[in-house]
């Protein structure tokens, strides 16, 4: 078993380009980071890093091992939190599970108007696909969760689907077909448009809409997020083909977006534990993101 000390210094390695950096950022002389190194990997039984041009570098055991390092090493960090934050006397904590879209859309005034009402609670958000949302809530680490899924992902926990969610075209203002009074799904296959990777739900679905009419899957970029998508597309790469809430992302960024179909899967949906009483602050949260789901377009469908 690694103790803290050690997921530090591992951490550390993954983030800085020497030894010598890495024990620095985590108050250590070299020879005691070289030291605790050659130490587990001994107790590990393998090598976690390979040295080139002076350099040590990760092994394909060690990089298999980081992301459960940064799991180990939050986890314990938002338990140190959390004792700092009952010291202090900030009881309340309130964890949010969210994806990249929604941390970037429907959250932030949710928990804002969650604020005007419980101002010192003390708030956690953190990030993941769906599936990882909703292990966060089977296993507590979060109060709730707000997610892009399927209606299947969601039958271990308590959810409560928000809105139905489309497909939208994203272009720049300056776009050819920005005016158009409709625009098509075929129209945009054709075009060779930017789309959510298919691990996604809302590429799942795009690809599944296309396979379904006989169109094209021709994408110029396939990417892991809508914001990015939209990025892409204020650059002036094309069109891109993003979910509700990343159309409502791209129409604060100054973009246009055209609603091409409405989907049945995946939904826009708040997740919570099954077997524990929502707290007044995640049911504030809650009954903020419904109501912003239903009354902030493009969430609402139109078709």
């Amino acid at each position: 078993m690694l103790n803290r000390r050690e997921l530090l210094l591992l951490r550390a390695m993954y983030r800085q380009d020497t030894v010598t950096a890495a024990a620095a950022s985590i108050n250590m002389t070299q020879p005691a980071a070289s030291a605790l190194l050659r130490d587990m990997e001994t107790r590990l039984g393998f090598a976690l890093f390979s040295r080139e041009n002076r350099r040590l570098h990760l092994t394909s055991q060690g990089r298999a091992l980081i992301p459960e390092v940064l799991n180990a090493l939050a986890g314990v960090e938002a338990v140190d939190k959390m004792a700092q934050d009952i010291r202090q006397g900030a009881m309340a904590r309130l964890a949010v599970g969210a994806v990249a879209i929604a941390a970037s859309s429907l959250l932030p005034p949710a928990l804002a108007r969650m604020r005007q009402q419980h101002p010192s609670v003390a708030v956690t958000v953190r990030a993941g696909t769906a599936l990882e949302i909703i292990e966060m809530a089977v296993d507590h680490r979060i109060d709730l969760g707000v997610i892009v899924g399927s209606p299947a992902d969601i039958e271990r926990v308590s959810s409560l689907r928000l809105a139905p969610l489309s497909l939208y075209a994203v272009l720049r203002a300056d776009h050819p077909w920005a005016n158009a009074p409709a625009l098509t799904l075929q129209a945009v296959a054709e075009a060779g448009p930017i789309v959510l990777a298919p691990a996604l739900p809302a590429g799942r679905a795009t690809l599944q809409a296309l396979e379904a009419r006989g169109l094209p899957y021709r994408p110029i970029v396939e990417v892991a997020q809508s914001s990015a998508a939209c990025a892409l597309v204020a650059e002036g790469l094309g069109i891109a083909i993003v979910e509700s809430l990343g159309a409502h992302y791209a129409q604060r960024q100054g973009l246009i977006a055209h609603h091409l179909l409405a989907l049945q899967d995946p939904i826009l949906a708040v997740v919570w534990p099954r077997d524990r009483a929502m707290s007044a602050p995640a049911q504030h949260v809650q009954t903020a993101m419904a109501e912003l789901a239903r009354t902030h377009a493009p969430y609402q469908d139109v078709e």
